[in-house]
């Protein structure tokens, strides 16, 4: 009998021992996105990852249980990112409101599958994956918090929303050309914000080739959706390139074996 498909089983060697666990959820995502939910038995998915059927029941209890982590998997990075940009007081908003977007673009751009499409399944407005919903909300009321403080001219959103600051004509033109739309109506940014960052899981989906400068082109567009000029979209993105930059690591000290 030929060797089931997927990656080779663990050798001897402790440093090569497979995660099981991450190989079942790579494998359903992949037939999630094309095979389809309804129609990916975890028979197949066990096929696809190399392992047993009844490995997978080690991980997960059931298909549910698979598709649910990986959305939540999908929604996790970028909530823990707006809340810490959430409590960086000492950045403008629109730099946060650029890196939040960007980190988010990246995200949903950068993964092997298009793990951002299982949004899409009907099977996902079930209870049972409430927790996602819950988060979901969560990200969304980040990007509604950060846009009405770009809006507001970076002063914390008032309860209720934040109506958007009135620009003298002359100090606009002198700033730069705007968005020729304008900004949306305050109550209308937060969704569209992130309607523009998960706009690229649909383009990924229609067979769009995405460069990772998307990324960028993206969290430029919703400082525009907020009202923002080029000169403020340029410094915004200047400065929310480094809220996402990680720290480098600390020397060691000398003399000291790793």
């Amino acid at each position: 009998m030929g060797r089931r498909p997927g990656r080779p089983r663990a050798t001897g060697d402790p440093h090569e021992q497979r995660d099981t666990r991450q190989d079942v959820l790579d494998a359903a995502a992949a037939l999630f996105c094309t095979v389809g939910y309804a129609a990916t038995s975890t028979r197949a998915v066990a096929d696809r990852a190399g392992v047993r059927q009844a490995s997978i029941y080690h991980h997960f209890t059931s298909k549910d249980a698979i598709l649910r982590e990986l959305l939540l998997g999908s929604v996790r990075p970028s909530l823990e990112l707006a809340d810490n940009l959430a409590t960086a007081a000492d950045a403008p908003p629109a730099a946060r409101l650029w890196a939040l977007a960007h980190a988010d673009v990246l995200l949903l751009t950068t993964s092997p599958v298009n793990v951002g499409a299982l949004y899409l399944l009907p099977e996902v407005d079930g209870e049972q994956f409430a927790e996602f919903h819950a988060l979901r909300d969560r990200l969304r009321t980040r990007y509604d918090d950060l846009a009405a403080q770009v809006l507001a001219g970076g002063e914390p959103a008032p309860a209720g929303g934040a109506a958007a600051t009135a620009r003298d004509d002359a100090a606009q033109e002198a700033a730069g050309p705007r968005h020729p739309a304008g900004p949306a109506p305050d109550g209308d940014v937060g969704p569209l914000v992130l309607g523009l960052v998960e706009s690229v899981i649909l383009r990924r989906r229609a067979g769009e080739a995405l460069a990772a400068s998307v990324a960028a082109s993206v969290a430029d567009g919703v400082l525009r959706l907020a009202g923002c000029d080029a000169a403020a979209v340029a410094s915004a993105r200047a400065t929310g390139s480094a809220l996402t930059t990680p720290a480098p690591a600390p020397a060691r000290p000398p003399g000291r074996e790793p």
